[in-house]
C-alpha cells in the first residue's frame, strides 16, 4: 500500500498565543495529493478549505510542501511549508509560518498538532480525482469516507459524507456553499462507483456523466 491517510487537527497555535481549536479539520492524504476541509465549530461555516499536491522536501526531520490547486481563502495561493515532529503520545506537531487571518494576514509563526485516525470502514479502495474542464473540483475518498470541494463560480462549496456499516447507507455531515454538479455518494446511494476498482492513476474516468483524473489512487489495508 502506497500512502494513505486521514487526519485530524487537535489545536492550532499562533504565537505567542494559547493553543485552540476552533474548526473540527478533517485531511485526506492519497499518493501526492491531499483534500482539507476545516469547519468552524461556532456556525458550521468553512474556515479554509483547500485540495492539491504535498511534496515532501525532507524526511529527517520531515518536512512539506503544500501547492494549493483550488483554495477558499485566496484564487492564487502561494504553496506553504511545515516541518513535523513526533510529539511523545503519538501526535504529530507541526511548526513554520503563514498569514494568520485574526492578525489581519500578518505571517505569524504557528503550532499544530495533528493526529491519525482510522479510515471509516465501506471500501479497501482510496483515491483522489480532479474533474475535467477547469479543473476547479476535486473529490477524495479514503474508505468510508468521502470528500468533496469545489471552487465554483457561486463561491467554494464542501461536502462531507460517510458511509454508515450498520444501515448500510451514506449519511451527510457537511454541505456547504456552491456544489453544483458535484458528485454525493449519498444521492448516487450505492457504496462504490461503478468499475472504481479499476481506476489507474493518469487515466480519465466517467463518473455519472462527467469527466474525472484520477490524480492518486490506493488499496487500503485489510481492516481485519
Amino acid at each position: 500500500m502506497g500512502y494513505v491517510e486521514v487526519s485530524t487537527r487537535i489545536s492550532i497555535r499562533w504565537l505567542p498565543d494559547p493553543p485552540s481549536e476552533p474548526t473540527e479539520t478533517l485531511v485526506f492524504n492519497v499518493g501526492s495529493y491531499f483534500l482539507d476541509l476545516r469547519v468552524l465549530k461556532s456556525n458550521s461555516s468553512i474556515d479554509w478549505a483547500m485540495a492539491g499536491e504535498r511534496q515532501v522536501i525532507s524526511t529527517s526531520p520531515l518536512k512539506c510542501r503544500w501547492i494549493h490547486h483550488i483554495d477558499s481563502n485566496s484564487a492564487h495561493a502561494v504553496p506553504d511549508e511545515g516541518q513535523f515532529s513526533k510529539l511523545p503520545n503519538g501526535d504529530d506537531l507541526e511548526t513554520g509560518s503563514m498569514p494568520c487571518p485574526e492578525r489581519g494576514g500578518e505571517v505569524t509563526p504557528y503550532e499544530e498538532v495533528w493526529r491519525k485516525i482510522s479510515p471509516s470502514l465501506g471500501s479497501d479502495i482510496s483515491w483522489i480525482l480532479q474533474r475535467v474542464g477547469g479543473g476547479k473540483c476535486w473529490v477524495g475518498r479514503i474508505g468510508g469516507g468521502f470528500m468533496v470541494l469545489q471552487q465554483g463560480e457561486k463561491g467554494f462549496g464542501a461536502r462531507r459524507e460517510e458511509w454508515d456499516e450498520a444501515s448500510g447507507e451514506w449519511t451527510r455531515k457537511y454541505e456547504l456553499g456552491d456544489l453544483e454538479e458535484c458528485l454525493s455518494m449519498v444521492n448516487f446511494g450505492a457504496r462504490v462507483f461503478d468499475g472504481e476498482e479499476a481506476w489507474k492513476v493518469g487515466e480519465t474516468v466517467a463518473v455519472l456523466g462527467s469527466d474525472y483524473l484520477v490524480k492518486a489512487f490506493e488499496r487500503l489495508r485489510s481492516h481485519e
